[in-house]
């Protein structure tokens, strides 16, 4: 088949290079928890993220508009779910509402924008519903879109083992997502059999604080090996006593010691 070109795709391929390096993988850390927690990361972080050479940064509103310049040579991926607090009961259901649009996005300069899917969950139509109207509004922007793909969304009313996380990555793939944010299966070895069913970019998310830094970093090493693109980490990586110095190692762990 003949290739024309296009500049709605070239946009988005050259988003996406902003964050997916030439060897195919990334470091992203998230730095967007206390947009529904109010706690969490230090104010001023993404500094010393971007200083250790994140190659995308999951970040809020207020993080995109005032340090713009950590961004200069990191990935801006702008949460755009969310409207919700920590601070009265957790609900069982999905209370997300879309707080941004592509347009927005764009405006504010955002490489690629990440939104939460479920999978599997009871009203599961509610977030699909979602990343398909996102879907839509970027690829008339050539704005790649991150899926964070939760198999039965936080109280895990599916196991998170390696077929519902294969199958679930997968759903949001065929929906129109450019890359997969989800779990690695118990296993990681199992992650391989996940990566075979799903033809984006899956970058394995960090979850609860790990034992240790050296326990942190082993692990993104691993899901590497197994085949991940990378890893997109949070707390178990803003925590750590030198955050630059973590990321930096990070960095080793996913691209290798040539970074």
């Amino acid at each position: 088949m003949i290739e024309m070109p296009s500049a709605i795709g070239a946009g988005k391929r050259r988003r996406a290079s902003r964050i997916i390096q030439p060897d195919g993988k990334a470091v992203l850390i998230a730095v967007d928890m206390q947009m529904s927690s109010g706690e969490g990361p230090d104010v001023d972080v993404v500094e010393r993220v971007a200083a250790g050479g994140a190659d995308g940064i999951l970040a809020t509103w207020q993080i995109a508009r005032k340090y713009p310049t950590a961004f200069a040579r990191t990935g801006l991926i702008l949460r755009i779910d969310g409207a919700l607090s920590h601070l009265g009961p957790f609900s069982p259901t999905d209370t997300f509402s879309l707080m941004y649009s592509a347009e927005q996005a764009a405006a504010i300069g955002a490489d690629a924008v990440a939104l939460m899917a479920f999978p599997g969950a009871n009203d599961e139509e509610l977030s699909l519903q979602r990343l398909a109207k996102v879907v839509g509004e970027c690829e008339k922007l050539g704005m790649p879109v991150i899926a964070e793909s939760i198999p039965g969304a936080f109280e895990q009313s599916i196991p998170h083992d390696k077929e519902n996380i294969a199958r679930c990555a997968r759903i949001c793939v065929e929906i129109g997502a450019d890359m997969i944010k989800t779990p690695a299966p118990p296993d990681v070895g199992d992650l391989v059999e996940v990566l075979d069913n799903v033809e984006a970019p899956v970058f394995v998310l960090g979850g609860p604080k790990m034992e240790s830094e050296d326990a942190a970093v082993a692990y993104a090493r691993d899901v590497v090996a197994a085949g991940a693109a990378g890893i997109a980490f949070g707390r178990n990586a803003w925590t750590a006593a030198d955050v630059t110095d973590m990321v930096l190692r990070l960095n080793e762990a996913v691209h290798g010691s040539s970074v």
